[in-house]
């Protein structure tokens, strides 16, 4: 066969079907559903963050200002002050103001820069006094690509946009760097003894609950847990190229198992991370209207799903007319 370039192509067949490949995956188009969705998750978790998750923030305002010590990107930009009381409970206030009607899509792009700045500021004066969490780099992201993304409506499942598209593989990539780096660092400052120590031993001596003390008895049990969890991280990117739906759902699932699971055992929430994380899923299906409407006959629809797979005959056997299902009381 001929394998020159086509007329008027740059490259040849061979090496431009995997660019396209990739360029198709990376522009994959989404539902602008999705979208109003995650924007009101967003809005919602700026009022859970202030008013429960991340309280202590707002005790800044006290803070004297000799104890400031930048983050990195506040000594490169030159444009965050001091905090101050002012300061924290202006950007506190500014934040929850523009978070409101960017829950509801009113001028979701004006009210969405607005956020991302505010709370960028608001991190600024959360991690500058010798705390830094990793787990809020993936909000963050999701925050500065919801004002580029276009109006959109609950429910939406028939415009796509693969602009969408690529901001939300943008985020989803920052949740897996999350998980990716995080094995990194343990293994770049804590070495191999991360995982062959007592890690978990002394985390749960620190932050144990009723759910986690008892493994205190079976430390062979906590270091597999260490490895397990190493490993988990370290394989997270495979979700990213999992083509199959279900199993890419079922992997987020498992992700979001994961969490719960930390939190049990040592009360360490990465709640942001997961209101990122959700622009994985399909939320473009839900219909808040159509939820509330169907609401009081969930039980019977419910039913009617289950009798109606329970009357599928099995493979093989003849086929036996289906009872139909009996209607809902």
């Amino acid at each position: 066969m001929n394998s020159s370039p086509r007329p008027g192509s740059l490259l040849p067949a061979s090496t431009l079907a995997p660019a396209q490949k990739a360029v198709g995956w990376f522009f994959q188009p989404v539902a602008l559903g999705r979208v109003a969705v995650m924007r009101f998750l967003a809005g919602a978790f700026i009022w859970v963050d202030w008013w429960w998750y991340m309280p202590w923030i707002i005790g800044h305002r006290h803070v004297p200002g000799e104890l400031y010590q930048p983050l990195f990107i506040a000594r490169v930009l030159p444009v965050f002050p001091v905090p101050n009381y002012w300061i924290v409970v202006g950007t506190l206030v500014v934040l929850l103001a523009a978070s409101v009607p960017m829950m509801f899509g009113k001028a979701p792009r004006l009210f969405g820069w607005i956020v991302a700045a505010a709370y960028f500021e608001w991190m600024i004066i959360a991690m500058s006094y010798g705390k830094v969490d990793h787990g809020k780099f993936a909000f963050l992201l999701l925050l500065f690509l919801l004002p580029t993304m276009p109006k959109a409506r609950w429910g939406d499942r028939r415009n796509l946009s693969e602009h969408v598209g690529w901001g939300f593989n943008l985020v989803q990539i920052g949740v897996v760097c999350t998980y990716f780096f995080a094995a990194w660092a343990k293994i770049r400052y804590g070495g191999w003894e991360w995982l062959n120590s007592a890690t978990m031993t002394w985390a749960i001596i620190r932050r144990g609950t009723e759910f986690s003390n008892w493994l205190l008895d079976f430390p062979g049990l906590l270091r597999a847990s260490q490895w397990g969890m190493v490993g988990f991280e370290l394989l997270s990117p495979v979700v990213m190229f999992v083509a199959a739906k279900r199993l890419k759902y079922g992997i987020v699932a498992f992700f979001y198992c994961f969490h719960l699971t930390v939190f049990l055992a040592v009360e360490i929430s990465f709640l942001n991370h997961m209101v990122a994380m959700a622009c994985f899923l399909p939320l473009e299906r839900i219909r808040p209207r159509e939820l509330i409407r169907d609401l009081p006959r969930l039980p019977g629809l419910v039913r009617r799903k289950l009798q109606a797979r329970k009357a599928v005959p099995a493979q093989g056997g003849p086929a036996e007319p289906s009872r139909e299902a009996e209607p809902a009381s």
